[in-house]
């Protein structure tokens, strides 16, 4: 297994949030610090976001920065993403202000957001032109304050309709749910929100799904309006549609709303097993009919666990998973087992209302104890940064 493309100079583990403090207090070494990094989709470049409110664009292969931006004002960035393929980005600071940055063009600053001093989780379409923002507000429900940020024309950001009294809205009580596959014995939290595993767009990018531990609705990407609600009545077996066929059973789960104009249930929801290959213009009309899926718990009994399971259904995507060692984290691709991820590189799992780091991997808790990093289209390349001051890309190309 190879660890490729170390950028920056890597300290040792930060325990306290007293020494994220003191980092950032210190202005000499909070301006090297990389506060957020995103991968191209081609698996080339990485995007460096400092503590300065630098963004630097870097040639992975050849180890050299090929574009440099500042944002003004010169926040540092909690979050990037590519956009437009490998030259240009799209960031927000630690005040919320959204700006596009290119080296052919001006910076635009599309807008300021709410911002939160919980991390949003953000998640770009496949050609580029979507972010899907959420929110981890403590005072609203996610999908009140969901904002589609639009690349390709005009850039603009929009607010996607929340759910109405018509449609499915989970109760407003703390999201707990005994899991049955559990071997706890009493009741555990689940995800309040979703996260790169449980975020994502249809193929085309014309629709939007998500799903935490109790509701699931997707939106048009077009006009913004909620399409259909879900009840999530099994979270340990929910996954998206990731647009691959799937070498297992599954179930597609009925929508409880949808808009009365759109058809998006086959009229049945039975098992199916061993899926077959969808083709033609139409993939995004077969997503939305069945934008989530429901694995079968028969597969799992059969003695399957669960991060490979995940990972076969989810096909080229990694995963990281907590596995049967205390503390271990191991990553997963296209259904195997690849390598034991380094304890500095764990993420920083935020449970509760605690003020996180200001930098670093940070994902919500999530009971499967699975995680999506940022990767490459095909997979072979991605993103691990944990609790260091500069992340890593970790390349499966020569060993898959």
């Amino acid at each position: 297994m190879v660890m490729e493309a170390k950028l920056g100079n890597l300290p040792k583990k930060a325990d306290s949030q007293d020494v994220y403090d003191a980092q950032f207090n210190d202005r000499d070494v909070c301006n090297g610090i990389v506060t957020c990094a995103a991968l191209s989709l081609d698996g080339r470049h990485v995007a460096l976001g400092f503590g300065s409110g630098v963004v630097e664009l870097v040639d992975i292969d050849h180890q050299c920065t090929i574009s440099r931006f500042e944002l003004d004002p010169p926040n540092h960035p909690v979050w990037i993403e590519f956009v437009h393929g490998s030259h240009r980005v799209a960031a927000e600071d630690n005040e919320g202000n959204v700006t596009i940055l290119s080296h052919d063009m001006t910076s635009i600053n599309i807008g300021t957001l709410p911002n939160n001093p919980l991390p949003a989780v953000t998640r770009v379409s496949d050609n580029g032109l979507f972010i899907i923002r959420v929110p981890r507000n403590a005072d609203s429900s996610w999908y009140d304050s969901m904002t589609l940020i639009s690349i390709s024309g005009d850039p603009h950001m929009q607010h996607l309709a929340p759910p109405t009294s018509n449609s499915f809205t989970p109760t407003s009580n703390p999201p707990i749910l005994a899991s049955k596959s559990s071997t706890r014995s009493s009741a555990f939290p689940v995800i309040a929100i979703p996260h790169r595993r449980t975020l994502g767009f249809s193929p085309a990018a014309r629709y939007i799904g998500a799903f935490d531990g109790l509701s699931a609705f997707t939106w048009s990407t077009g006009s913004g309006e909620l399409i259909a609600s879900y009840r999530v009545t099994d979270f340990d077996f929910w996954i998206m549609n990731p647009a691959v066929p799937l070498a297992c059973s599954y179930h597609i789960p009925d929508p409880v709303s949808t808009q009365p104009t759109l058809s998006l249930t086959e009229g049945e929801a039975a098992d199916i097993h061993h899926s077959k290959t969808r083709t033609g213009h139409n993939l995004d009309e077969s997503w939305i009919k069945c934008p989530f899926y429901v694995l079968l718990q028969k597969e799992k009994k059969r003695g399957i666990r669960k991060q490979p399971f995940y990972s076969s259904a989810a096909g080229r995507a990694p995963l990281l998973g907590a596995s049967r060692t205390p503390g271990e984290l191991s990553m997963f691709f296209n259904g195997k087992f690849e390598l034991v991820i380094p304890e500095q590189y764990h993420p920083t799992i935020l449970s509760g209302a605690e003020r996180p780091p200001w930098y670093g991997d940070k994902v919500p808790s999530d009971p499967t104890h699975l995680y999506s990093p940022r990767s490459s289209r095909d997979g072979t390349r991605f993103l691990l940064q944990g609790r260091q001051t500069a992340p890593i890309v970790v390349d499966l190309s020569q060993v898959v």
